[in-house]
């Protein structure tokens, strides 16, 4: 058992008030001792899954009563909770498995509920995921956007990122194990194999991995290696550097339009590349943006 050294904490506790606390990612010494001074005065504790959480208390020798709240029960129970809080003047801290709840994570509900209920809600920061891997990727962070975890099917996951193909800002995306190899190849195929990117998988932890390079390098070495299947990931991909399209790129989507008259689509992108002279991929990228900005057929 680790022993925790803190230094004097002034810490206040609010009565009624709801504390939204971040827990680490993977590494437990990332707790911060403000976090760990109020998990273990406050009156409850809201969880994702009370096995984990318990495994963080015991780590600190912290002793508390845990309620399950998890994206199956949290519509249901939201009301029942706020009201222990309001009737029973308690202060609560939220916490998800890892990282800051919320984020990809159950939260929202209650959080929103507290505050249309005039029950002040307070953040203890901390890790996250997304932040974490978007600090160490080296690809721009002045400005980014967080699109948490794609569709499950690939069908439904390239149409998303059709969808954002022209988005020049920095894109954070979650992904299961499961699913990574396949939503690498469906980057490929939609971004372009030359995109920046920077995968982390378990980080923070013992066997932490970053994959950085371009997509198609990226995708290849992740592959190749039997550990890229394993733990929690987190994808940084560099937005588009060539947002505007020049004329020729016009004149060839304009191709692809007419072409499909009488191709499937991948055979139409296919003749104009080769006649524009507009590169495969990125008139495929080109002709997908088109396609999703133009209005719904009423």
């Amino acid at each position: 058992m680790a022993t925790v050294s803190s230094p004097p904490l002034s810490l206040s506790i609010e009565r009624p008030a709801l504390y939204v606390v971040a827990t680490p990612i993977g590494n437990l010494a990332d707790l911060s001792y403000r976090a760990v001074a109020l998990l273990d005065r406050v009156d409850l504790l809201l969880v994702e899954d009370t096995r984990v959480t318990q495994k963080l208390l015991q780590h600190y020798s912290i002793a508390n009563h845990l309620v399950s709240l998890h994206e199956h029960n949290e519509k249901r129970s939201t009301e029942a909770i706020l009201s222990r809080i309001l009737d029973e003047n308690l202060a609560v801290a939220l916490l998800s498995d890892a990282g800051t709840p919320l984020i990809a994570d159950p939260g929202f509900r209650i959080v929103k509920a507290a505050r249309d209920r005039d029950v002040p809600v307070f953040a203890l920061p901390g890790p996250c995921a997304a932040i974490a891997g978007l600090s160490i990727a080296g690809i721009a962070s002045d400005r980014f956007v967080f699109e948490g975890f794609l569709p499950p099917r690939s069908a439904a996951r390239r149409t998303r990122l059709a969808q954002l193909v022209n988005e020049s800002r920095t894109i954070i995306f979650y992904e299961a194990p499961h699913r990574i190899l396949a939503t690498m190849t469906d980057l490929c195929a939609v971004m372009g194999n030359d995109r920046e990117v920077s995968v982390g998988r378990e980080l923070t932890k013992l066997h932490e991995t970053q994959y950085q390079g371009q997509l198609a390098a990226v995708a290849g070495a992740m592959h190749v290696d039997a550990n890229a299947a394993r733990g929690e990931i987190v994808i940084v991909l560099a937005g588009e550097k060539n947002v505007d399209t020049d004329p020729d790129e016009r004149k060839a989507v304009h191709m692809v339009e007419v072409l499909r008259e009488h191709l499937s689509g991948n055979e139409a992108i296919k003749v104009a590349a080769q006649l524009s002279g507009v590169k495969r991929n990125r008139l495929y990228r080109l002709t997908h943006a088109a396609d999703n900005a133009r209005p719904p057929v009423e």
